[in-house]
């Protein structure tokens, strides 16, 4: 039988040191942090111009209302954006560029913190739960829950369970991000970049920075949820999810500018609702605070979207559960600069649509985890609801009668149509505005509406709004 080995003082000393020196190596390597930053910034649309026309003897002025032409939507990935102020008008483009940038670094174990986790604290917006972690293990659940947990509570530094996230799964990790961002529906204090730390293989923490205080943050959040309050006031029992879901489109449509605030806030429900401006992220997040109170089911669409130039950038929107159907919905879109300024002006051009209609102008952007549901009704559309779609020139004329007589009986100023291609629309809006023989047929449908209703409106004098990229026609009353 062999004897054992057996180590002079010298030997162990050396081999103690060694054993040492590796160990260290191997740490030193591990500890990295990776940033990333998925906040989206908006995309503008077009800019309406209203122009007021008479009705005289001779011929109507010609509208000047200039749309640009929708373009091909360009698919892109962006995994940074740079921020872009807006003045006045949406003509002003957010653009998005690729950064990837990594920064060594290293923590010492007080930087972790030991603080036990509870998983059962989700706290974003309760619809939105089950999409957020239908796709997901119940280890990356958990994961997920940590990370909410300590963005709740302030942490800058959050341990994560260990051995499931590993380091060099890129997509999960950005994925796992952008549902993060998404699901700080009511805490806007989270900055858009992260770092992380862990073994050769594993993630086992992430390092998080706030833009704000947590007394500050604390503050917003019960500003928001007073006005949220004050809102839902309006939802009245006899109304139907489709009138629930108009009212808080239209709410936040006529309350909140598009546009940055110096605080940084325009990225949040907090902007959009209380500040009054905002960016996609602001507005897609303050539908979704509403809808959820309001029993409404919602979720956040992360993609690109078509701006004026046709160029993509980073966009947020909404999809909407009404009926048992879902649709996309985009209030960002919806709610246009029009010159002059008019807040009584409320675009429905991107109320409930369909996912052929909304792939025009908009690509949602895949995650491994969230999956959007297939929106393929048409009945949910604003203007197929409320009966304001036409395929020719009679109907055009049947649905503008109907669209301007409701506007008078709900006190709005602005009627639409939608006509169903790029054809009838070019078509109708020859035909409806064009004097003949001294007659002008929106002149007439004024006419007969003022007759019908009794209404204090002009039968001579209108403004109206070309939008080609979606085929709508628009008159406002005088």
């Amino acid at each position: 039988m062999p004897k054992p080995m057996r180590l002079n003082k010298k030997a162990y000393i050396e081999f103690a040191v060694s054993v040492c020196v590796i160990t260290f190596m191997v740490v030193a390597l591990c500890l990295f942090p990776e940033a990333d930053n998925s906040k989206g910034l908006p995309t503008q649309t077009s800019v309406a111009a209203s122009e007021t026309i008479s009705h005289t003897d001779a011929d109507i002025t010609t509208a000047v209302s200039s749309i640009e032409k929708s373009k091909s939507v360009k698919h892109i990935k962006s995994t940074t954006t740079s921020k872009s102020a807006e003045t006045g008008s949406r003509d002003t483009k957010a653009t998005s560029t690729s950064t990837e940038s990594k920064t060594v670094t290293s923590y010492d174990k007080s930087d972790l913190g030991q603080s036990e986790v509870s998983v059962n604290r989700f706290k974003p917006i309760d619809n939105f739960k089950k999409h957020m972690m239908g796709n997901m293990t119940s280890d990356q659940k958990i994961i997920l829950n940590q990370i909410l947990n300590g963005i709740e509570n302030f942490e800058t530094v959050i341990n994560i369970k260990k051995n499931v996230l590993k380091r060099d799964d890129f997509e999960t990790i950005k994925s796992l991000f952008v549902l993060v961002k998404i699901a700080c529906i009511e805490n806007s204090s989270v900055a858009s970049t992260y770092r992380y730390v862990g073994n050769d293989d594993y993630i086992s923490a992430f390092k998080l920075t706030y833009t704000k205080s947590k007394k500050q943050a604390m503050s917003e959040k019960r500003q928001l949820m007073k006005k949220t309050d004050s809102i839902l006031k309006g939802i009245t029992a006899d109304m139907n999810e489709f009138e629930k879901i108009k009212y808080i489109h239209d709410t936040v449509t006529k309350n909140c500018v598009y546009g940055e605030l110096k605080s940084g806030s325009h990225d949040s429900a907090y902007g959009c609702l209380v500040k009054g401006k905002a960016n996609c992220e602001g507005y897609s997040k303050a539908f979704l605070l509403l809808c959820n109170k309001a029993g409404i089911d919602s979720m956040i669409v992360t993609g690109t979207a078509q701006g004026n130039d046709g160029e993509s950038d980073s966009h947020m929107w909404n999809m909407v559960k009404l009926e048992g159907k879902w649709y996309h919905i985009d209030l960002t879109w919806d709610d246009p600069t029009l010159t002059p300024v008019d807040k009584s002006y409320i675009r429905y051009d991107f109320f409930n649509l369909t996912d052929s209609e909304i792939l025009q102008t908009h690509t949602s952007e895949k995650n491994r985890f969230y999956v959007y549901p297939k929106a393929n009704s048409y009945k949910g559309n604003y203007f197929v609801y409320n009966n304001y779609c036409a395929v020719d020139f009679d109907s055009a004329y049947d649905a503008m009668e109907r669209a301007v007589t409701d506007a008078v009986l709900n006190g709005n100023k602005y009627a639409s149509i939608k006509l169903n291609n790029s054809k009838t629309y070019s078509s109708v809006k020859k035909k409806l505005f064009k004097s003949k023989n001294g007659k002008t047929p929106v002149f007439r449908i004024l006419k007969s509406v003022k007759e019908k209703t009794k209404a204090s409106i002009s039968e001579k004098k209108i403004s109206k709004i070309f939008m080609e990229q979606t085929n709508v026609i628009t008159i406002g009353l005088k």
